[in-house]
């Protein structure tokens, strides 16, 4: 299954990410000598650019793990290695690594430049690792992609945590596996994040809460 798979990468991907990696460790894994010598320059490369080799590690392990032949394990390090150098330029301009890695994670789930730079734009001082591995989520889930960007960058501009986002995605996914239809899960997820968060105004951000609310006994203050 597509998402699966996906999923099963990303979660490589995060183990790969607390530690380094060595250009021998990648061009190791693969026996045929051609094509060890093209990862090795492929690392090379993803080296001296400053970019994050872990998902080059993952990719590498999984196709590895999967038996894919020698010339598509090339390939596919290629395609990772341009969709790092995409993500850092789309999430301009201090990216950091774990954020790259999580836009090439969200590139490659399916989301486009366009929604990596929404993400940068309402967040543009803030790590958004976890909004994008969330849209990356919805995505896999079925959720169209600007109806998914379109709720990550509200939620974000209304202050909603990485607890409640990550919750928001972990959820939607579990209701798919069920048999839901994503954007009726998506809903229902949302409608109890707007309890807690305020109904969004016209401009995305939480509406004032009354203060007749504030008072907590449903009476105005005097």
């Amino acid at each position: 299954m597509k998402s699966l798979s996906r999923a099963g990468l990303g979660l490589i991907v995060l183990a790969c990410a607390t530690r380094a990696v060595t250009a021998q460790e990648i061009s190791g894994l693969v026996a045929d000598r051609e094509a060890s010598a093209e990862l090795a320059k492929i690392v090379a490369t993803v080296r001296q650019n400053g970019l994050p080799l872990e998902p080059i590690l993952a990719k590498v392990q999984y196709a590895v793990m999967v038996r894919s032949p020698a010339p598509r394990i090339v390939a596919a390090a290629h395609a990772v290695a341009a969709r790092l150098e995409d993500a850092r330029s789309a999430l301009a301009p201090q990216p950091t690594a774990t954020d790259i890695v999580a836009g090439e994670n969200a590139l490659w789930s399916g989301v486009s430049r366009k929604s990596l730079e929404e993400v940068r734009k309402v967040s543009p001082n803030k790590p958004v690792a976890v909004p994008l591995g969330v849209l990356a989520q919805l995505v896999v889930s079925s959720v169209p992609e600007k109806k998914a960007t379109k709720y990550v960058t509200d939620l974000i501009k209304r202050g909603a945590t990485s607890d409640q986002l990550v919750a928001l995605g972990n959820d939607v996914n579990a209701e798919v596996r069920l048999g839901t239809r994503a954007m009726d899960a998506l809903e229902v997820r949302m409608n109890r994040l707007n309890a807690v968060l305020g109904v969004p105004g016209a401009n995305g951000d939480a509406a004032s809460v009354p203060t007749s609310l504030q008072s907590g006994d449903g009476k105005k203050k005097p």
